[in-house]
């Protein structure tokens, strides 16, 4: 079990990840461009929606995980 949840958050992670590099991305690409107050508020967007992203992503994880045992629990109940 617990090498599921690895594998669930990894994705998370790795989603957040890719935020980060395209808020990178972004900001280098407008800061060559000659507007740098422009990319720095795009990649601080981006940011933001990723970081967003990542703690739904984290929260439902645990949600999922509770419902989980929470029927695990009853099936063991129900069996004695």
């Amino acid at each position: 079990m617990p090498n599921f949840r690895l594998r669930r958050n990894g994705w998370a992670t790795i989603g957040f990840g890719l935020s980060v590099a395209f808020a990178v991305v972004a900001f280098s690409y407008f800061s060559f461009a000659g507007a740098p107050l422009r990319g720095a508020l795009l990649g601080l967007l981006i940011l933001l929606a990723g970081g967003w992203e990542y703690r739904q992503k984290l929260q439902d994880t645990v949600i999922a995980e509770s419902y989980e045992a929470e029927a695990e629990a009853q099936q063991r109940k129900n069996r004695r």
